[in-house]
Parts: C-alpha cells; structure tokens; sequence
C-alpha cells in the first residue's frame, strides 16, 4: 500500500485546484537534502490606510512574513521523504482527481531514537509548504523525527483520506486525520525508532492538532503527549466569513476584481513556478508575489482574502463533487481528464464560503445527523467542543498574534482563559506574520518540551 519515492519530478494539475491563472502547481517527490532557508523581500513604506479587517501592521506581517534577519537559526539541511499512501476507506475517485489517489505526506527521520513530531497544513494547504519546511527545519533541528501532513481541507485528502469528501467539519476531519496518521506510522521507513508523539499544526491545522490530541487523549492509539496550535482560529466559520467580508471590501463580488489581481500578480508567480524546483506554489508564493508588486494596504487586503478564497474554491469544488449537491458540477456530468474547467474556476471565485455551507456542508451533513440543525452545526465547529480538555489538561498550548486576522476581541479572550496560561499572545505579526521568527520557534519548542512557563512571553 506504502510507496516512498526518491526521485524527483515535476507534476502540473491543470484546472483543478486553482482559478486559472494559477493553474500550473509543481510538486517535489524527491528523498535528498533540502534547503529551509527562504529569502523576504522588505517591506515597503507605509502608503495607505487598512481597507480590511485588520490594521496595516497586521496586513504588512501576513504578507511579508518574518524578515530573514529574524528568522531562528536552522539547520543548513534537512533529509525529507515523500511518502505516497493509499488509504482503505478512501471514497471513490472522481477521474478529474486521478492524481490524488494517493495520499502524500513527507517524512524527515533522524538517525537515532527520537521524538517524533506530527505537524498539521493550514486550510486548503498540502503537506510541503514553505510555513511547513520553516517548522520541519526548526523540529529537525531541534532533534525530533519530522512528519508533515496536508490540511484535510486539501483537495489531496479529500481524495485520499477523507471518509465523506465534505471537508470543513472539525471533528469529522480531525478524525479523518487521526485515522490517516495511524495507516502513516505504520508505513515509515524501516529503522525508525520513536520515543514520544507530539502534535502540532498552523492555523486551521492549528485547531485539527488539538482536536486529533482530544481524540487519542479517549482512544489511546497514538499516544499523543503534547499539542501546540499556532495561530489557531477559534470558529473555522466565523474566521472564514470574516475572510469572505474581506474578499468583498478589497476585491469586491464579481470575477472583473479578481481578474485585475491576477494581471498584477500573474509575471511574478510565473518567474516564481519557471525558477522553483523544490516546493509547490503555495500561498508563502501567492503573498511573495504580493509583496514585489503590490504596494498599498488595499492591496495587501486584496491578496490575502485572495489566498483564503483560493482554499476555499478547492474545498468547494471537491464537496460538491462527492456531495453530488449540483451547485457547481452537474452530478449526472462531472468533469473528466482533459476537460476545460475555466469557468467552473471563474464562478466558485466568486463564491462566499457561506455558499459552500449552506448549499453543500449543510445538506450533507444534516441528512446524515439526526436533530442536528444549522445552529448546531455551526456551534459543533468551534474549539469549544474540546473545550474542557483544552482548560483541564496541561498538555495544550497555543500561540497567536494580538491583531491576528482570523480572531476577534472574544475569541482571543476566550483562548486566553480557556488555555490559562499556556497561551503566547505576541504585539504583533498579524496571521502567521511571525512564524519563523525566534522568540516563536523557541516558545514552540518549549511548549513541546513541556517546559515554557508564561511569565516568559
């Protein structure tokens, strides 16, 4: 069932994941040593007001990420395996998805008895992103085994490993990933000695982390010992509709704003795609992009609710492919190889995500649970469900940003006393603007000692 590859190749998907002119995505399949390095351009003079839903500090550190000045020290390489999976209860596979049948994850072993440390994607993120590469070399680094996994928001687990092919629900998810996890450890390579398992993940994978430790904390299956969330949403909902009002301030509702966005942007992520051979195009790339060529807060507005739209668009066209809903593809017709998707690319760009719930997370999920209603639903995807495990059990930690994007005034109170003290808030970096950056590596690995005590933030 296990394939490990050790060659390297350049896979395109065209049409499937991405709006059209960010059709073409290069995947590494490779077993050798890779940089970890990544270069950030500095940012520009501040020219404008914030147009969105954060200030123009906020805005700035999400596009810019951490300055490579303060980026904690790494190793100069890190080994990395891709490691290709089929898992057993995978839904059948729509011919338009033939190259996900596999589920990919990438594997970094020490050479002698360790730690290991599973680390969850963000929303609609694989698992070989450049925020991913950036925590595998500060974990590798600081001595553990290294496996990174994509978000099972990430049309490759929705084809590989999810059990209903309607991502977005928490817990379904979060087991969906605890399950694929098991079949992953049980397939590493051999010689692999692990003394712990922790968890962590970055946003969305944030929350999915907790709630896969909640799950072991019952089941006992992997024995998770610690779980550290960066930049965690509170309500995947709320985060993503707040994400949406951005989309619409910035861009606006019809495909004309998002066509002017690509023109802007679409010479630089090509040079990016022609001159990359190790990583994906992934949404470090989209905002790197931004930051050569966009100058203003609005604009900085405009490609970060663009980043999250993107994910949303996969997510949508994959549920309403297995959901057979018929919002976007006719279900009696689905795409085969080959066809042209450019419009179906063009509508979902304009759809909100709460189109997605009401018209394809909502029915599905409401024929298949007895009582349950929106509200119930909605409330079901909230932290709050491991709420009790998040405040009774010291093995939970979190790090997030004062001005971080996804958060509003509560829900940051609510991390706060709901993880009583095992929280770092830091001034700023908006949403994952400081990832990298030392006093955040060092905080994290703490956390995942055991050993951080907040009076040290």
């Amino acid at each position: 069932m296990c394939r490990v590859t050790s060659r390297t190749a350049a896979l395109l998907e065209i049409g499937v994941r991405v709006p059209t002119a960010l059709t073409a995505l290069a995947y590494l399949t490779f077993a050798a040593m890779v940089p970890v390095a990544a270069q950030v351009p500095a940012p520009p003079a501040n020219t404008g007001p914030a147009t969105g839903l954060a200030d123009s500090g906020a805005l700035r550190a999400t596009v810019f990420g951490t300055p490579p000045q303060d980026i904690a020290p790494m190793p100069k390489t890190v080994p990395l395996t891709e490691i290709n999976l089929a898992l057993p209860w995978a839904q059948p596979v729509p011919e338009v998805f033939w190259f996900d049948r596999r589920l990919r994850v990438w594997f970094s072993a020490q050479e002698k008895p360790a730690p290991l440390a599973i680390v969850i994607s963000g929303i609609g993120s694989d698992g070989n992103t450049a925020k991913l590469s950036t925590l595998r070399g500060a974990l590798y680094g600081a001595g553990y085994h290294v496996l990174t996994v994509p978000s099972p928001t990430f049309p490759g687990f929705i084809v590989a490993a999810s059990s209903t092919g309607v991502a977005g629900d928490l817990l379904q998810d979060s087991r969906d990933v605890y399950a694929a996890i098991q079949q992953i450890l049980a397939h590493l390579p051999r010689g692999v000695q692990i003394t712990e398992v922790d968890i962590l993940g970055y946003s969305l994978g944030g929350a999915n982390a907790a709630v896969v430790k909640s799950i072991d904390d019952v089941e006992g299956k992997l024995k998770i010992h610690r779980a550290v969330m960066i930049n965690p949403p509170v309500s995947l909902f709320a985060a993503v509709g707040r994400l949406d009002k951005l989309f619409t301030i910035s861009i606006g509702s019809s495909d004309a704003g998002v066509e002017r966005l690509y023109r802007r942007l679409y010479t630089r992520l090509a040079n990016l795609y022609r001159n990359s051979d190790k990583v994906r195009i992934d949404d470090n790339d989209l905002l790197g992009a931004a930051a050569t060529v966009l100058k203003t807060d609005a604009d900085f507005s405009a490609a970060i609710a663009l980043t999250f739209r993107i994910a949303l668009t996969n997510m949508f066209f994959a549920g309403d492919l297995y959901a057979r809903t018929g919002v976007i593809v006719d279900p009696k017709h689905p795409p085969r190889v080959g066809d042209s998707l450019e419009e179906t690319d063009r509508i979902l760009r304009t759809k909100p995500f709460s189109e997605y719930f009401e018209k394809v997370f909502a029915p599905y999920y409401l024929a298949r649970r007895p009582n349950s209603t929106v509200k119930s639903l909605e409330a079901d995807n909230r932290l709050d469900i491991i709420g009790d495990a998040l405040r009774g059990n010291p093995d939970y930690y979190a790090q997030t940003n004062s001005d971080d994007l996804i958060l509003d005034t509560p829900e940051l109170a609510w991390l706060r006393s709901t993880l009583q003290g095992r929280i770092a808030v830091y001034d700023h970096g908006g949403h994952l603007g400081n990832l990298g950056e030392r006093q955040q590596i060092s905080d994290m690995l703490d956390m995942l000692a055991g050993r951080w005590q907040s009076s040290s933030r």
